[in-house]
């Protein structure tokens, strides 16, 4: 007989990948009678960031999406290229609008409870995982786990390994300022020239819009520089000086070829960040989690192995790309200006996507021609670290 404290699955974390994984779980019929709590320590301070992702035409997201855009800009020091997001829209969502949502479809769900507790440590024995929390002890089939290991950042230093970390302001001025319908990707012509780093810019109305620096660097800055970088940027490109701040948000993204998939173990698996849910190269995470939660549904039917371990040829690219930018870090305004200018957005969003073909991959590949690609790959293929 079950008891209040034993279910099929315990999902510890109710943040993107928690509540991503919790979403699959309670549409797929296949699991309607499996039990699932998910653990999620509260905090005082609730923060709201901004997700963004890219996809065909319509998406289960859409309702409470904060905008989406068909056109876009990318910038240089050397040219502005025009980009075409009308197949694969670019859209953006509030993570507080993400997690209301799919918490208040969870509810109407008896199978799925919420539990707040803080996750102490999970034991494995048997056949099932003993979850210690610091108000309860919870048993389950199998567990899914969106926590780093404790020695990860140790062993993050064995890899090639940077940080994607930025800061942001939600703004509105008094004039229109913006051009809702179309988007700054990225934007290289304020920042750091010894970096690789960039202002995005995602207009909500014509006088609202989250303006992002961005570093994709080892170390993080002072909160003071993502700022200056940020005013600067808002003078200089759209003349605004007197704007209120509505939102602010900061993050740090792990961008490593560490192999997370290898902390899963027999029923505990880890997800999120801490599953390698996150794109290396890039440091997007929300389609992935989308994609990933199903196919870990698909694989539990199937009986295969569920962890998720990455395409070994987008697994190398990203090993790649990391490696240049991490070696060459004021390269990176080049690397992504070839590969935009020299191909059409589709194509690179369908290859940032791991959709791609090999011979599409290939045309990338050549079509950003740079001796720093050949030098890293020769280093790759003996190195781990680059």
């Amino acid at each position: 007989m079950q008891t209040n404290s034993q279910f099929d699955y315990i999902i510890v974390g109710a943040g993107l990948s928690g509540l991503h994984l919790s979403h699959s779980l309670s549409r797929d019929e296949y699991f309607k009678d499996y039990s699932v709590l998910i653990i999620d320590k509260k905090t005082s301070k609730k923060t709201d960031n901004y997700f963004s992702f890219w996809e065909i035409g319509k998406g289960k997201w859409d309702k409470i999406l904060k905008n989406k855009w068909l056109k876009g800009n990318f910038f240089s020091k050397k040219d502005k290229i025009e980009m075409d997001f009308s197949l694969y829209n670019y859209k953006t969502l509030s993570s507080v609008d993400f997690k209301n949502h799919v918490k208040n479809e969870l509810k109407k769900n008896k199978k799925f409870k919420f539990i707040d507790d803080l996750v102490l440590k999970t034991i494995q024995k048997d056949n099932k995982v003993i979850v210690v929390g610091e108000k309860k002890t919870y048993y389950a089939k199998h567990v899914f786990d969106s926590r780093f290991t404790v020695n990860i950042y140790k062993e993050l230093n064995k890899y090639t390994s940077l940080k994607q970390h930025f800061l942001g302001w939600v703004i509105k001025t008094n004039e229109n300022k913006f051009e809702k319908d179309s988007l700054t990707f990225m934007d290289y012509r304020i920042r750091d020239k010894s970096k690789t780093a960039f202002t995005y810019v995602l207009p909500f109305n014509d006088n609202e819009a989250l303006i992002e620096h961005t570093y994709f660097s080892k170390e993080e800055c002072l909160k003071e520089v993502y700022e200056v970088y940020i005013k600067e940027y808002l003078k200089k490109f759209y003349s605004i000086s007197n704007y209120k701040i509505i939102k602010s948000e900061y993050g740090v993204i792990p961008m490593t070829t560490y192999p997370f998939y290898k902390d899963s173990t027999k029923n505990i698996t880890k997800i999120g960040t801490a599953g390698g849910w996150v794109k290396p190269s890039t440091g997007y995470s929300f389609k992935n989690c989308e994609k990933y939660s199903k196919t870990i549904l698909e694989n539990i039917k199937k009986g295969k192995d569920i962890r998720i371990v990455p395409k070994k040829r987008y697994y190398f690219l990203d090993k790649i790309l990391l490696g240049v930018i991490s070696k060459y870090n004021y390269r990176g305004e080049n690397i992504f200006y070839r590969m935009i200018k020299r191909n059409p957005t589709k194509k690179v969003l369908k290859f940032l996507n791991e959709e791609s073909t090999f011979w599409e991959i290939s045309k990338i590949v050549i079509s950003m021609r740079s001796i720093y690609f050949v030098l890293i790959f020769f280093r790759s293929l003996f190195n781990k670290r680059l």
